[in-house]
Order: C-alpha cells, then sequence, then structure tokens
C-alpha cells in the first residue's frame, strides 16, 4: 500500500463488565488474554499511526499497555453501559483527542477485541478498498444473509403483527419467493471503518455512503465472534488449528 498523507487509528473498544462471560475481553485463549490478540494484530499491521484501547477499567488497560497498545484515558462509565454505543465511544474517543490538542485522525479502523482471529491480507484489502471510494463515509464488513429481513414480522400490538420491512410499497414482499427477493447481508465483526468528518462530526457511526466489504464461506473459516461460553469453546478449538 502506498504511503499515505493522513492517520489512521486503530481503536478497540474493551469495556468490563460483560456479561454472557465474565472478564470475556482478558479471558484466557491458550495462555494470553483474549484482547492481547487483536492488540498484537493490530501491531502487526504498520499502516496504523496508533492503536489504542478504550477501555473503563484498569486492569484491562494494564494488559493492554503489555500488548502493546496505548491506554491514554479510562473511559467513563456513562459510556460503557450495557446500552452505550459504538457511537458514544467513538465520539468520546474523538473528543478526548480535540481536548488534548492531539491529532485527530481522518479514519478510525474498529476492531473488536471479541473477534480474535484475523487474516493481515483481508484487513488490508479493506483499507485499499475504502481509502478508493473517496465519497465513502464507512465500511462495514458483512457476509450473505441465510435469512431475508423481507420475511420477517414483529408486533405492531399485542396481537397484531406486521412485515418487519419491503423494498416496495406496491408489493407484498414477504409472499414473494425467495429467490426473486433482493440479496440482504448481515454485518460481521471483522473490521469497519470510518471518515471521521462523515460520521463522528455527523454524529453517526456509520454516515450515508457506507460501503460493504464481503467475506464469502471460504473467508470466514476461522471466524468467530464471542459472546457466549460455545463461542469460547469454539475460539479454543480454532487456536488449536492455527499456528
Amino acid at each position: 500500500m502506498k504511503t499515505k498523507k493522513f492517520e489512521i487509528h486503530a481503536l478497540i473498544p474493551a469495556r468490563s463488565g460483560s456479561k454472557g462471560i465474565k472478564n470475556k475481553n482478558i479471558i484466557k485463549i491458550k495462555n494470553k488474554e483474549l484482547i492481547g490478540y487483536t492488540i498484537e494484530f493490530a501491531k502487526k499491521i504498520k499502516i496504523f499511526d496508533k492503536v489504542v484501547v478504550s477501555t473503563d477499567s484498569k486492569l484491562i488497560g494494564n494488559i493492554s499497555k503489555k500488548f502493546g497498545a496505548e491506554v491514554p484515558f479510562l473511559r467513563p462509565k456513562k459510556y460503557s453501559k450495557d446500552s452505550s454505543t459504538d457511537l458514544e465511544v467513538f465520539k468520546h474517543y474523538v473528543s478526548w483527542l480535540k481536548k488534548n490538542n492531539k491529532k485527530i485522525p481522518e479514519v478510525i479502523v474498529h476492531l473488536r477485541a471479541t473477534t480474535p482471529f484475523r487474516r493481515e491480507r483481508k484487513i488490508l484489502d479493506a483499507i485499499k478498498t475504502f481509502l478508493k471510494e473517496k465519497k465513502a463515509s464507512s465500511l462495514r464488513s458483512v457476509k450473505s444473509s441465510n435469512f431475508t429481513p423481507f420475511k420477517m414480522w414483529m408486533f405492531k400490538n399485542k396481537k397484531i403483527i406486521k412485515p418487519v420491512i419491503s423494498y416496495n410499497k406496491k408489493l407484498e414482499t414477504h409472499s414473494i419467493s425467495r429467490q426473486n427477493l433482493p440479496p440482504t447481508f448481515q454485518h460481521i465483526g471483522f473490521v469497519d471503518i470510518i471518515r471521521t468528518k462523515k460520521t463522528i462530526y455527523r454524529n453517526s457511526i456509520c454516515g450515508d455512503a457506507v460501503i460493504p466489504f464481503i467475506f464469502k464461506k471460504k473467508d470466514l473459516k476461522y471466524y468467530v465472534d464471542i459472546d457466549t461460553h460455545s463461542d469460547l469453546i469454539k475460539a479454543k478449538n480454532i487456536i488449536l488449528k492455527l499456528k
């Protein structure tokens, strides 16, 4: 990749207080804390000017520093709740940089600690794809969805249900054959990328021009997003297959 003229930061959110798995971000897989896999991966990719962990925990912060990440602050608890959004986390990071007279990156790459196994080539391809699209506000990693939202229903009130979504107001899309419906994609946790001015400055985490980076089935051989104990078992099995 050609030399860039602006800053790109990798931001790794890692709050404490996870409910499904206690201390999930620092649980050990093969004698290494979970967050360590993502930090080491990000440090290996030389395109990042900074690899930053945003956490509300001193313990997570100290472990992150051990792996080489910067932990310039402890994230306030009000941005570290179960209900806290990615937008709140990213807005806090950009706000902290501004208040402390630090350079605000043009591009921020969102790497989740709960997705520990990534291929360097795929992440660099995603960044390259995004940088080529000058008008793109963000990039989201996606895979083809097994279920179409056009055949999903939700409660309108306590007794009546209605379709979740329709792409054509004149048609009852829930009754159209699956083969004739538009393809849909599911967001996955490999990598997300934003242009700060087109997202955070506009109070959005993805902006108006979101481009996809599609992962095919062969790319997902070692994919896991750890949220439950069964995910953790899958991750431990994967690590046995990897060098």
